[in-house]
């Protein structure tokens, strides 16, 4: 078979209506059949042999269809459309169209039909979907009247705008949520949100830091003890965190730092919904949503021994990932400005920022994520006497530890895009210039190997 690259083969459009879901006959201007596809077989419950080279009126008359879209348009010479019934017990939409010849005459119909329950089923799940959607915006527009003018959680931009709408999914479902990202990206707000949105939202919020308790002291920590249970018990015993937890929420940050003795201990406790006080034999039932959080690589501890395979699988049934503020882009600015209306309100100013200040908050790393941004604008906002917090402010207050050795000055006004791209090239140029290898350059910029090679075919270098 030949023909061009651009250009269909010359029995594709045999093959299209062949393979069509959708019934297709096709009449003269008599309403003679001149053809059917195969799925015409099983809706007309005829095959072609007892249906081509007849009459419309014919198979209407003995019972094959109960009426015809093709007689309507050979009577009204316009696109028609009927529900008929098949032979066969099928409740069909059809549909017939004319097709007219250079003097205005109908030369041929083409009917097209299609089970009405399937129509109806597409229907009632696109009605589902519909509602669905709906439900999600109801949903996320009350998360957004409850918390985007609050002072304690920011959901603005397109970083949150997905984590919530994941949220919206999940939260309600009680299955274990496991939010990962690294220090400072604010998995502890996460958490909250959960928490908030979940069916025990009436109950306790409940943090654990697992990097916070000596490893002697986590299971009394978690579980509690008895009176008595060892040298130093208080009087009368302690309830655990896990049991203040109940009808609530359990969040577990730094899951990465739990021992393994406990993680066995933990393991009992999310399978049997039950815990034992340390030195008791009491069973103790909770009821409790468990979220947990980490900035450590769990498949990887878990390869190596460190933290348990079977845990690992009960607490990340739906994973939350929280992007660092390096990869925000210029949602980083709507993030300042929410702690910069927040430090207004506690210290009762009202400070703006100067337009230098967001190619400053872009090009600086922040290692300690939203956490140290959030510190260094409370700084920034005590420190400085006038009402205008500036760029050159912001970069005195900025870790000399984080700094790259040289200053980027702008001599001229140009896009931000144009001048991230110009300083991208610059900086993979000068290490190029220093290290040769992209292996080299890769480790002085602190980026992947593969993103180099991407970077220097991007700007031809």
């Amino acid at each position: 078979m030949n023909h061009s690259e651009n250009s269909l083969p010359t029995d594709f459009f045999e093959k299209m209506v062949e393979n069509c879901i959708f019934e297709i006959f096709v009449t003269d201007q008599k309403g003679t059949i001149l053809y059917m596809n195969p799925i015409s077989k099983f809706l007309t419950g005829r095959t072609d042999q007892n249906i081509i080279g007849r009459n419309v009126c014919d198979i209407v008359n003995d019972g094959t269809i109960s009426d015809s879209a093709t007689l309507k348009v050979l009577k009204e010479k316009k696109t028609c459309k009927v529900v008929l019934k098949s032979s066969g017990g099928e409740n069909l939409v059809s549909i017939s169209s004319p097709i007219f010849n250079e003097k205005g005459e109908i030369e041929y119909v083409i009917t097209t039909a299609q089970n009405s329950a399937e129509l109806n089923e597409l229907s009632n799940s696109l009605i589902r979907e519909n509602l669905h959607l709906q439900q999600e915006i109801k949903l996320l527009s009350r998360m957004k009247e409850e918390y985007i003018n609050s002072d304690d959680i920011f959901l603005s931009g397109k970083v949150y705008d997905h984590i919530i709408t994941e949220l919206s999914k999940v939260a309600p479902l009680d299955i274990s949520i496991l939010i990962r990202g690294e220090t400072g990206t604010g998995k502890t707000d996460i958490a909250k949100l959960v928490h908030k949105l979940g069916k025990n939202s009436s109950g306790p919020f409940i943090k654990i830091n697992c990097g916070m308790i000596p490893e002697n002291l986590f299971e009394s920590e978690l579980f509690g003890y008895e009176e008595g249970a060892f040298t130093g018990a208080a009087k009368g015993g302690k309830v655990g965190k896990v049991e203040l937890a109940d009808n609530g929420t359990l969040f577990l940050d730094e899951i990465g730092e739990l021992p393994l003795s406990v993680q066995v201990k933990l393991l009992d406790f999310i399978q049997e919904k039950t815990i034992t006080r340390v030195g008791g034999h009491k069973k103790i039932p909770i009821n409790t949503r468990i979220v947990t959080a980490t900035h450590r690589d769990l498949e990887t501890m878990c390869k190596e021994g460190t933290f348990r395979e079977d845990l690992y699988y009960r607490l990340n049934v739906f994973p939350i990932t929280v992007p660092p503020l390096r990869t925000w882009g210029n949602d980083i600015y709507l993030l300042a400005l929410f702690f910069l209306n927040r430090y207004n309100k506690k210290y009762n100013g009202r400070k703006t920022f100067r337009a230098d200040i967001l190619s400053h908050l872009l090009c600086y790393e922040w290692p300690g994520n939203i956490r140290e941004l959030e510190h260094i604008l409370e700084r920034l906002w005590i420190s400085e006497d006038g009402t205008e917090l500036t760029g050159e402010a912001l970069s005195v207050l900025i870790s000399p530890e984080a700094k790259t050795e040289t200053t980027v000055h702008c001599s001229d006004i140009i896009p931000l895009k144009k001048a991230k791209a110009e300083l991208e090239k610059q900086l993979l140029i000068n290490a190029y210039h220093k290290y040769k290898s992209s292996y080299e350059v890769a480790k002085a910029l602190d980026i992947a190997q593969s993103t180099v090679i991407q970077l220097k075919k991007k700007h031809n270098i």
